[in-house]
C-alpha cells in the first residue's frame, strides 16, 4: 500500500479519559497520511466487559467520519475471536464492508504446516512424525500448532540435557500436545467463571 498502520489495542484502552484524544489522533493522523490502515486487535476482548460505554460511542462517530477523499482511503480492519462480544451497532452494514472468517486447519492443512515447520529444523527433527502429530492436533490453529513445536522442541532438549530415560522423539512433542490442550481447557473454565459473576449487558450494547 505504501501506506502507514496505525494500531488500536487494549494498550490503547487505558481507563482513563486520555484515551479519548488518543483515539482521536490516530484517527486524524491515519486520514492525513492515507492511504492507511487502521488495526483494532482483539475488538471483542476491548467490548466484552460493557465498561468502554465511551469507547463505544466514540468509534461509532470516527467510523461515521470517514467520508470524503482521503478518508476514503482509510482502511480500519478489527480482529475478534467471538464477533458476539462486539455491539452490533458497530458492525452494521454500511460501517462493514467484508468479512472474512479464518478457519480452523483440517487434518491436511494441520499436516501442511507441521511439515513446513519441521522441514527448516535441524537434522535431528526430521525423524518427526508429522502425521501423528496432525491427528492429535484437531481444533488447533496455526499458532498452536507452532507452540507445539517449540515445546516439544525444549521437552526434547530438556531429556537430553538431564539425561532421562530415552522417550521417542514424536513422544515429546504429544506431550506438548497434551499440556496445551489442559491450558486450552483451564482457561475455558476460567472464562466460564469470569461470565458467571460478571454483569449483563449494557443496554447501549444492543442498540
Amino acid at each position: 500500500m505504501r501506506g502507514k498502520f496505525f494500531l488500536l489495542d487494549g494498550t490503547v484502552i487505558s481507563g482513563t479519559d486520555r484515551f479519548y484524544s488518543h483515539i482521536h489522533h490516530i484517527f486524524s493522523e491515519a486520514k492525513e497520511n492515507a492511504p492507511s490502515i487502521i488495526f483494532i486487535d482483539d475488538s471483542d476482548v476491548i467490548f466484552e466487559s460493557g465498561e468502554q460505554h465511551g469507547l463505544y460511542r466514540y468509534l461509532l462517530t470516527m467510523l461515521d467520519g470517514l467520508e470524503g477523499n482521503s478518508a476514503g482511503r482509510v482502511c480500519v480492519i478489527m480482529t475478534a475471536m467471538d464477533i458476539s462480544h462486539i455491539p452490533p451497532a458497530l458492525v452494521r452494514s454500511g460501517r462493514i464492508e467484508l468479512w472474512l472468517e479464518m478457519r480452523l486447519p483440517d487434518l491436511a492443512s494441520r499436516t501442511a504446516i507441521l511439515t513446513a515447520i519441521r522441514d527448516k529444523l535441524p537434522e535431528i527433527y526430521q525423524s518427526l512424525n508429522v502425521d501423528r502429530i496432525a491427528a492429535a492436533t484437531e481444533g488447533l490453529t496455526g499458532a498452536d500448532l507452532k507452540r507445539v513445536i517449540d515445546d516439544g522442541k525444549n521437552r526434547y532438549a530438556f531429556s537430553l540435557s538431564q539425561s532421562l530415560p530415552v522417550v521417542e522423539l514424536t513422544d515429546h512433542f504429544l506431550q506438548a500436545i497434551e499440556l496445551l490442550n489442559l491450558d486450552r481447557e483451564r482457561y475455558r473454565k476460567a472464562l466460564e467463571v469470569q461470565r458467571e459473576v460478571r454483569p449483563q449487558r449494557p443496554p447501549w450494547f444492543d442498540e
